[in-house]
């Protein structure tokens, strides 16, 4: 099989586009949360901020406070951990303030 057919299949196919750190020029959040998603700590970042800055300098000051990642923030999230205690550190597009539902229920 030659490579342009495979190509040619392939881009016919939809395919998830992972966007945490695309910068739509909405604001997004960066949000310390337990394991029970209660929001411990929340940085608003401005439209057009440097994302990927952002999060390194969130990681940062995680480490400083003796967390350790236990992986790569690569896909716009990472979980901490500290003496059997553990965090997730995540950017998000939306406000943890915004109690508003966030999937339709034909319940209502």
């Amino acid at each position: 099989m030659d490579g342009r057919r495979l190509r040619r299949e392939n881009s016919a196919m939809g395919r998830y586009r992972f966007t945490a750190y695309v910068n739509d020029g909405n604001p997004r959040y960066l949000v310390l949360w337990d394991l029970q998603w209660k929001a411990l700590q929340c940085q608003r970042l401005e439209p057009r901020a440097d994302l990927r800055m952002a999060m390194a300098a969130a990681i940062d000051a995680q480490l400083l406070q003796g967390w350790q990642a236990e992986g790569t923030p690569e896909y716009g999230f990472v979980f901490m951990r500290r003496d059997g205690d553990r965090r997730l550190l995540m950017l998000t597009p939306r406000n943890p303030q915004d109690h508003t539902p966030q999937a339709f229920s034909p319940f209502r």
